[in-house]
Formats: C-alpha cells, sequence, structure tokens
C-alpha cells in the first residue's frame, strides 16, 4: 500500500510555483477585496459619518456581487473559458478597487463593493479549478497540498493587508482612500502574476450538456450547507473583528497582529491538514477545521490579553481557508474534473449567501443595546454549527469504512 508521503513527494517545483501563482488570486479575490474591508471600515466609518449598518451593508453587497458572480461563474466558463474569464475579471477588480477611493458616496461605493464582490467570485472559482487540474495527477495527499496552497494565498493577502492598512492611515480618517488606492495596486501585481501561472496549466474539460443540471452535486449537500454557514460566521466575525478590538481599549498594534497571525497562519494551513484530509474522511476533518475557527473567534471574546490573541489567531487562521481545501478534497473525491468547477460555484453560491446575510444581521446586533460582543459571538457560534453539519458529509471511502 503506497503511503500518504509518497503522494506528497511527487509534487513537482514547477507544480508548486504555479499553485503559488494561482494563490496570488485568492490574495486578490478575498485578501485584498474582502478581508481588508475590516482594516479600513473603522476609518472609512469615523470620516463618512456611518452607522454599523451602514458599514455591515458594505460587505453584504460585497457578497451580493459575490454571490452573483458564483451563480453565472459557470456560465461565462461554458462561454469564454477558464482562462479568459479568470483574466477579464482580474481587470474588473482591478478597475473596481482603483476606482474606490474617488467617491465618499454611500451609493457608489456599495455599488463599487458590488461588482469587486462580482469579479471575486469568477476569480476565486476560476483560481480553484484551475488549482484542481494542476494537481489531477497528483495522489490525494499531493492536490491536498496544492489546494492548500492556492486557497492559502488568501491568508496571505489578509498578512499583507494587516501589516499594511494599519501603518499607512494611522488612524488618519483621511487616508481611507489612500488605503484602498494601495489595494488596488496590490491586486494588480497580483493578477499579473496569477495569469501568468494560469497559462501554465490547461484549460479544465468543458461540461457536457447532461452534465448541466444540479442532481450531479446532491452528495455534497452537507459541506456545501456548511460552507455557508461558515461564510455567515466567518464574515460576520471579521466585519466587526477591529472595532471590537479597539473599543476594549487596545492599540492599532493588535489590529495588526491579528490580522497578520491568522493571515499567516491560514497561508501555511493547507501543509499542518493535508495529512488528515488525504485520509478516508474528509468530511470528518473539515468539521475539525470549523471548530479550530470557532474556538478561536470564541476566544477573541474571552480575554483581551496578548497569549489568549496569539492562541486565537492561530486557530482561526487554522480554519480561514482550510475549509475551502476541505471542500476540494470532496469534491475530488465524489465528482469527475468536469464537474469541479461547478461544485465549487454551487459551493460558492452558498458561502456568498453566507457572507450577505451576516453582516447585516450582525449589524443589526452591534447596533443593538447587545453591541459588538454580541455580533461577533453570533459569527462564532455560527462557525461551530458549520462544523456540526460538515460532520454529515460522506464520500466513496466512507462507504468502504461502512461496508
Amino acid at each position: 500500500m503506497q503511503r500518504q508521503s509518497d503522494g506528497f513527494k511527487n509534487i513537482t517545483a514547477s507544480g508548486v510555483l504555479v499553485a503559488v501563482g494561482l494563490s496570488l488570486a485568492a490574495a486578490t479575490s478575498l485578501g485584498f477585496a474582502r478581508f481588508a474591508y475590516s482594516l479600513v471600515l473603522p476609518t472609512m466609518r469615523l470620516a463618512l459619518h456611518w452607522s454599523y449598518v451602514d458599514a455591515g451593508a458594505m460587505n453584504t453587497v460585497n457578497a451580493l456581487g459575490y454571490l452573483l458572480g458564483a451563480i453565472f461563474v459557470t456560465r461565462i466558463t461554458d462561454r469564454l473559458g477558464n482562462r479568459r474569464s479568470f483574466i477579464l475579471a482580474g481587470v474588473g477588480m482591478t478597475v473596481a478597487l482603483g476606482l474606490t477611493p474617488i467617491s465618499g458616496h454611500l451609493i457608489v461605493l456599495l455599488a463599487l463593493r458590488a461588482v469587486a464582490g462580482f469579479c471575486g467570485a469568477v476569480i476565486f472559482v476560476v483560481g480553484s479549478s484551475l488549482a484542481q487540474q494542476a494537481a489531477r495527477e497528483l495522489t490525494k495527499a499531493g492536490a491536498a497540498v496544492i489546494l492548500g496552497i492556492y486557497f492559502g494565498g488568501a491568508g496571505l493577502g489578509t498578512a499583507i493587508s494587516g501589516a499594511l492598512i494599519p501603518a499607512i492611515h494611522l488612524d488618519a480618517a483621511s487616508l481611507w482612500r489612500l488605503d484602498w488606492g494601495v489595494l488596488a495596486l496590490l491586486t494588480l501585481l497580483a493578477m499579473v502574476v496569477a495569469v501568468i501561472a494560469a497559462y501554465r496549466v490547461e484549460d479544465p474539460p468543458a461540461r457536457s450538456v447532461t452534465e448541466r443540471h444540479l442532481g450531479h452535486f446532491r452528495q455534497l449537500l452537507p459541506a456545501i450547507i456548511a460552507y455557508g454557514l461558515f461564510g455567515f460566521g466567518y464574515l460576520a466575525f471579521l466585519t466587526f473583528q477591529v472595532a471590537l478590538i479597539r473599543q476594549q481599549g487596545q492599540p492599532s498594534s493588535r489590529v495588526v497582529i491579528a490580522y497578520v497571525v491568522f493571515g499567516l497562519v491560514a497561508t501555511l494551513s493547507g501543509f499542518v491538514w493535508y495529512r488528515p484530509l488525504a485520509g478516508r474522511r474528509p468530511g470528518l476533518v473539515a468539521a475539525l477545521i470549523y471548530g479550530s475557527g470557532a474556538v478561536g473567534a470564541g476566544l477573541y471574546l474571552v480575554s483581551t490579553t496578548l497569549w489568549v490573541e496569539l492562541v486565537a489567531g492561530v486557530l482561526f487562521g487554522l480554519a480561514l481557508m482550510s475549509c475551502s481545501t476541505a471542500f476540494g478534497v470532496v469534491t475530488r473525491a465524489v465528482l469527475p474534473p468536469s464537474l469541479q468547477t461547478g461544485a465549487m460555484g454551487l459551493a460558492t453560491v452558498s458561502i456568498a449567501v453566507g457572507q450577505s446575510l451576516g453582516p447585516l444581521v450582525t449589524g443589526q446586533i452591534a447596533d443593538s443595546h447587545l453591541g459588538l460582543v454580541w455580533a461577533t459571538g453570533v459569527g462564532a457560534a455560527v462557525i461551530g454549527l458549520a462544523g456540526v453539519v460538515s460532520l454529515f458529509q460522506r464520500t466513496h471511502d466512507d462507504v468502504g469504512l461502512r461496508a
């Protein structure tokens, strides 16, 4: 019987470089365009006189755009192909972020956040499909490493944002425009590298007409529901986490520490989970991943000490993007390559629905007498619920275990 470590050894240096290049697309679609918003939010809210509902609405419309992108991504790729769709979405994302500093009008900013969300979904889903294609000849362990590198790019984008954005504005509300300008430049550079990597991978096979219905994905239902619950929980948590840290009287350096820690851990988390995910119960491993995220988010409510924050950042970072890796591993185990773009698109629809509701619901909680602590606590609890649902996910290997 071949050992899992043997699967890890068959990864080539060129394969790793392609995965790293593609991971910059995840850094763009999630790290720069989505997660970084929480870092800019306090200064934007101060400068533009927003309520927490206004602040939550910015992430809600971004998630709605993400939802539309996820719904239409397979139609777009059926017509244009994966790589061309990847390029056009990257251009759209760069333009949307580049125009964000021009206006302080809420309606304009909401529209640009929606466009960024749409393009971000296309980038993320197509990038994951290309990463799956890059790993097509590898064993389960090797594929989990490649997917972990790709999805970990979002953590890298988060860590870079966490280090740069607070250093730029230094609590000066008038500099929120500069923050978005820097994020747009980073997006341009990252997408250039990601597109080069995309052209090192063959386009995934197109879906046949008979594969274009949702019935093929019913065996992934628990994983898809869990993914959506995670979207609600993690984005609710991230939207108001920075505001909570500042409400607790912590210095800006603690915000930097939080983002850099869980961002870097998310970048490397694929190397922590690849062996368990290569086993016969990836659904169970996904539940452990979600559980790590729930505990990490919850710890921010327990104590404001630096050591607790560091532990919380590590645990949350271990889940932040590894849930996507876990979904990719499950998808690879039960579906042919031609359906994997569609599966990730459907999962992205689910997570986008959760992301749309999370900031809006918890924004209402934050504006109420319950405040920020309850808002972030609800986010942590829903992440935990995702772990429970994930326990019900089965693959073909699970059938063999029960036989």
